[in-house]
């Protein structure tokens, strides 16, 4: 088996568009289908992101959609009291996110004229988006070249390379080894991989599109 390794040097992952080849056909075939991937725009995009914090998709993915069909633009989500929206985030346990989105969501619409401000420092300044958000924002609703890696996508790649990698050398690498089409289906990909295939425990590394280029994929089967 061909082992291909990650470059501390030049942070590049080398040898991994074939393997991204690979992924993308599995993603086709198995990828999860949730409605905030769809045209949703920066709010939808902002809401979605904001409850899946700690929190599966699968679970999310109602609240989402009732959250939606009450507060459908984001001017009506700050014209409401804030019950009714903290109400939707108990229901995942994260109450205290309401706040900081509707703080958020208002800000863009004061200080932006309701556009969502392309700029990682002014996303960073807006209540509750940190990093993460920030990138899936400047990624999926900006179309600009960030990776957004989670726990999930760190994974994968950790175990892809077989070596321990950080969020910020993962996004980096995914970002310069990547085209700006290919970064946003890839990272997407990863993330439904690393929840359903390279899973934290008991892997199931024989359905896994990257196995034959995984450092990782012999050791598991050893287990």
């Amino acid at each position: 088996m061909t082992r291909i390794y990650f470059s501390e040097s030049s942070s590049e992952l080398r040898g991994f568009e074939s393997a991204a080849r690979s992924l993308l056909k599995w993603f086709a075939e198995y990828g999860r289908r949730f409605p905030w991937r769809g045209e949703v725009g920066w709010y939808g995009v902002l809401v979605a992101e904001t409850m899946l914090i700690r929190t599966r998709a699968e679970v999310a993915e109602k609240v989402f959609l009732e959250f939606m069909e009450e507060f459908p633009k984001p001017g009506l989500l700050c014209s409401s009291e804030l019950t009714r929206v903290v109400n939707y985030f108990r229901k995942l346990g994260l109450p205290d996110r309401a706040g900081r989105l509707v703080k958020a969501v208002c800000a863009i619409l004061s200080s932006y004229g309701g556009e969502v401000p392309c700029d990682y420092a002014k996303l960073r300044e807006l209540p509750g988006v940190g990093d993460y958000i920030a990138r899936v924002i400047l990624s999926r609703v900006c179309g600009r070249k960030y990776a957004f890696v989670d726990s999930n996508v760190l994974r994968v790649l950790s175990r892809f390379y077989g070596r321990p990698m950080s969020i910020s050398e993962t996004a980096r690498a995914l970002e310069e080894s990547l085209s700006q089409r290919n970064l946003l289906e890839v990272n997407v990909a990863l993330i439904d991989l690393g929840a359903s295939i390279c899973r934290p425990r008991k892997p199931r590394c024989p359905d896994c599109p990257l196995r034959s280029s995984c450092s990782s994929y012999p050791v598991f089967l050893e287990k």
